[in-house]
């Protein structure tokens, strides 16, 4: 059976919280934005779309361009400073030898292809990443036109990820050591909820797992 194992990055792959919440809270501060005051406002954002989420708590869509060129430099640096989950990169290779292995992010496709390159994780077809399109159900159907006859699995560890996923039609994977806990994750339904690096990498080898 054919499938095509679609990746987030931030939660999924990089353990990036703590960096990335004190990044993304100063740059949106340093612009006269103080309404994401706490983890619990920022997880919140996640609850959808990342860009989308922030313009409804109140950022002005005028200045949007300009918190992402505040935050870019920042973003960068960030992933320099981060790693990957236990147990992530021989789960990555495992799949890599097997599937076309994708990430879809909201980080940035620089970014990611550097931390890949540091921390020796090889075989993945492409990364888009925030640069390229904002819209996480854009890039997953922009991904599997390329493989047609093949079923989707779109893996991350946030609601707004189980939603996007699905509304791109791929089946969901929400995985419970990223940013939204498995009680949180589990109000938004993804169609499998995994708690290991190797639990996941079980799931996709099996050759008989259904499109639900």
């Amino acid at each position: 059976m054919n499938k095509l194992i679609l990746f987030d990055f931030d939660g999924v792959i990089a353990d990036s919280f703590e960096v990335f919440f004190k990044e993304f809270t100063t740059a949106c501060n340093e612009m006269g934005f103080n309404r994401i005051n706490s983890r619990e406002v920022f997880l919140d954002l996640f609850e959808g779309n990342l860009m989308l989420n922030v313009v409804k708590a109140g950022f002005p869509l005028w200045k949007l361009k300009g918190l992402f060129l505040r935050f870019l430099p920042r973003i960068k640096e960030v992933n320099d400073r981060v790693h990957p989950f236990d147990g992530i990169r021989e789960m990555l290779l495992c799949l890599t030898a097997v599937y076309p292995v994708f990430i879809i992010s909201s980080n940035l496709t620089e970014a990611v292809q550097r931390f890949l390159t540091r921390e020796n994780i090889d075989g993945i077809r492409e990364v888009l990443g925030a640069d390229i399109e904002t819209s996480k159900v854009k890039k997953i159907k922009q991904v599997w036109e390329k493989y047609p006859e093949a079923i989707a699995y779109y893996i991350g560890d946030t609601c707004g990820d189980v939603h996007e996923g699905k509304e791109a039609g791929a089946i969901t994977v929400a995985v419970a050591w990223g940013w939204h806990r498995p009680e949180r994750l589990e109000k938004a339904k993804p169609h499998y909820l995994v708690h290991t690096p190797k639990e996941l990498q079980l799931l996709l080898m099996q050759d008989n797992i259904k499109n639900i």
